[in-house]
């Protein structure tokens, strides 16, 4: 049990689905050569009806609040971080940042993600400062981490949201950054956390109407030939890589390989909001580590599969 419980309620439904999904993902993990304590698994089940959605979801948490590195995940904070700013009118609007918001959940474009980080942290990542400059520099990019503080304690006071997403290695202040303090500052997140704002979008409060629509639409992942088959779609391969016809998918994944840093690879993870074919709506996160889930296609869409099975079931 997760001592996040305190966003969801206990639920004997829940809490049957997410052990067999334990025991599903143990067995696949064990087959691999991995160990439990190589992934994490959140489960949150909705009414059908958003509107009728009770203030705490029935969920269930393996492991949900240890900290994995958490690859792309990371990047539904940030559009959710600049979504409040705009609805506060502390960013402004423009077109670039519109496509940047778009891209970074639709493609996962790194690129993208670094924009909105400068824009909302007022920093970029350049030559190198001195130390009291680079002191003020951490201080404006741990803004995220922040706000996340204050929406979420329970769940969000030790996670860390405030790096680059690089494609390789790190240079100038943000190989400083990551390395502050002497200390392991990359990303990390949670499961508990991942699931909790996939769902507060989806059903909850943490953005107003009109914003949570837009990160919904921004979030969507159409199960269609024509958009599966594009390798950024993040839906082969991840927990929506197997539903069955006629559910929906809404969803932020994220992968990494060798890197070049151990601390940062091999990671595979997604978190998923879904609604079935019978109406059934649950929100499913899972992180994992070890390079034989990173390169493994079938993991979690196994999962995913079996939730939809479970949860159909009733």
């Amino acid at each position: 049990m997760s001592r996040h419980a305190e966003f969801h309620r206990p639920d004997a439904d829940a809490e049957r689905i997410g052990q067999a999904l334990v025991a599903e993902a143990g067995r696949l993990a064990a087959a691999a050569g991995l160990q439990a304590s190589d992934f994490a698994l959140t489960l949150l089940l909705h009414a059908d009806d958003p509107h009728d959605e009770p203030e705490l979801p029935a969920g269930f948490s393996y492991r949900g609040d240890v900290a994995f590195y958490p690859c792309s995940v990371v990047k539904l904070f940030l559009v959710v971080a600049a979504q409040r700013a705009l609805d506060a009118g502390t960013l402004t609007a423009h077109e670039e940042l519109d496509r940047a918001m778009r891209d970074m959940i639709r493609w996962s474009s790194n690129t993208a993600t670094n924009y909105v980080i400068d824009l909302l942290s007022g920093t970029t990542g350049d030559t190198l400062l001195g130390e009291a400059e680079m002191r003020a520099w951490v201080e404006a990019r741990n803004g995220i981490n922040r706000l996340y503080a204050e929406l979420a304690p329970g769940l969000c006071a030790d996670i860390n949201l405030a790096q680059k997403l690089m494609d390789d290695d790190r240079y100038g202040r943000e190989k400083v950054f990551v390395q502050w303090g002497g200390a392991n500052n990359h990303n990390r997140l949670c499961s508990d956390a991942a699931a909790w704002l996939l769902a507060e979008v989806m059903v909850g409060h943490v953005l107003p109407a009109d914003g949570r629509v837009r990160i919904a639409e921004f979030l969507h992942r159409p199960l269609t030939p024509e958009f599966t088959s594009i390798q950024t779609a993040q839906v082969n391969g991840y927990l929506g890589g197997s539903l069955p016809g006629g559910a929906r998918l809404w969803s932020k994944a994220g992968r990494t390989l060798w890197t070049g840093d151990p601390l940062a690879s091999f990671r595979r993870h997604d978190a998923a909001h879904v609604k079935l074919p019978g109406g059934e709506r649950f929100t499913l996160a899972v992180f994992t580590q070890g390079q034989a889930i990173a390169t493994d296609d079938a993991f979690l869409p196994r999962i995913g599969r079996l939730a939809c099975e479970l949860v159909a079931a009733g």
